[in-house]
């Protein structure tokens, strides 16, 4: 697979092209990279992808397969010059095994120890110049000493659902299986934006269905027989849709209309103490910096009080960033929008949400099924 192989990705097919060509063409070994998304988003394909644009074998490995010193020593002490190590997980190596690779990034060389006691020799192996491509499903998962050995960090996009479609069109192409436009494009609707996930639904519908074409109303009954509610639109701002969410769903749902909004959206891990959510970047001139967000998924008459604005605010200027804003799937109390107004907070309730959300293509006009 080559760059125009991949779909929906082009803000970091863009990045990894221009990447690419300028160390192939000095020939000198390319920086360290590192993909971050969610699981199943395709981060190992496009690792593979940049491998073959630098014109470099490559090896992959998962961090979860690297238990021992020697598993990972082997592995780097055999590499070639500027060839390709994809680290799957990498945020997952244990302390011993980071410190191993650390030290090959750093000084291409690795200590050996044989043996033990009064028979313990010592032997410093080199390693060959390569280029190391990590894969994580968040920046902040990294240990920050791993972090700084990656010269690109590139978080990928959500996916949209005309992106989807024909990946789909692709999958079942590669599967053999005959599908109906409307089955594929229900399917994507239902894969959570991850590619991995529609190849997976696509199969069971196959086997389940087990005749030669499929069709939109067969993809409808077997997705109610595994007891999914079929939705037309995944990210429509129909509010029936968005009550029936997890908390961490709705995060999930405004990270994706973040990335939409040009955004570099982030989710924090689940504390649970009411603080940031989604930590997002957003590279433009004058308005570019680092803005906080929180998410409420309460029902309509659950209003959001004063004290919960004022906890958000507390966070918000501990972090120094340009803006906090506060997202919720009902309203806000006067007491709340007046202190926001006061500080500099920006509140978006659900109507506001719905209108961002079709600004975006995110809404649905029919209410979800």
């Amino acid at each position: 697979m080559h760059y125009p192989d991949i779909i929906g990705q082009d803000d970091a097919v863009a990045r990894l092209k221009a990447f690419s060509e300028f160390y192939r063409n000095n020939g000198s070994t390319a920086e360290h990279v590192l993909l971050v998304a969610e699981e199943g988003t395709g981060k190992r394909t496009i690792a593979n992808v940049l491998a073959n644009e630098l014109g470099a074998a490559f090896q992959e490995v998962s961090a979860s397969q690297l238990q021992v010193k020697g598993d990972l020593t082997a592995i780097l002490t055999n590499l070639r010059t500027r060839q390709v190590l994809v680290v799957e997980d990498v945020h997952r190596l244990g302390r011993a095994l980071r410190d191993i690779l650390l030290e090959a990034l750093q000084t291409h060389k690795l200590p050996i120890q044989i043996g033990q006691g009064s028979r313990t020799r010592h032997h410093v192996m080199d390693v060959q110049p390569f280029t190391l491509v990590g894969t994580a499903p968040k920046k902040s998962e990294c240990p920050e000493e791993l972090l700084r050995s990656f010269a690109l960090v590139l978080p990928l996009q959500a996916y949209t659902n005309s992106a989807l479609e024909k990946i789909g069109e692709r999958i079942a192409a590669g599967e053999n299986i005959e599908i109906e436009a409307g089955a594929i494009k229900l399917l994507a609707a239902n894969s959570r934006s991850r590619p991995d996930k529609l190849k997976l639904l696509m199969q069971r519908v196959a086997r389940a269905v087990n005749k030669p074409n499929i069709t939109e109303g067969d993809a409808r009954q077997v997705l109610g027989v595994f007891g999914v509610m079929a939705q037309t639109d995944p990210h429509t701002g129909d509010s029936a849709y968005l009550e029936r969410m997890s908390g961490v769903e709705f995060e999930r749902f405004v990270t994706t209309l973040l990335a939409r909004m040009e955004f570099r959206p982030e989710m924090t891990r689940a504390t649970g103490d009411g603080g940031i959510d989604i930590v997002a970047v957003l590279d433009k001139p004058i308005l570019g910096g680092k803005y906080l967000f929180q998410c409420k998924r309460y029902a309509p008459e659950n209003l959001v009080g004063a004290s919960t604005v004022r906890d958000f605010y507390g966070a918000v200027t501990a972090d120094k960033a340009v803006k906090g804003v506060l997202i919720t799937t009902s309203d806000f109390t006067a007491q709340a929008r007046e202190f926001a107004e006061r500080v500099g907070l920006e509140l978006i309730n659900l109507a506001q949400l719905q209108s961002l959300l079709a600004q975006h293509g995110m809404a649905s006009d029919s209410p979800a099924t």
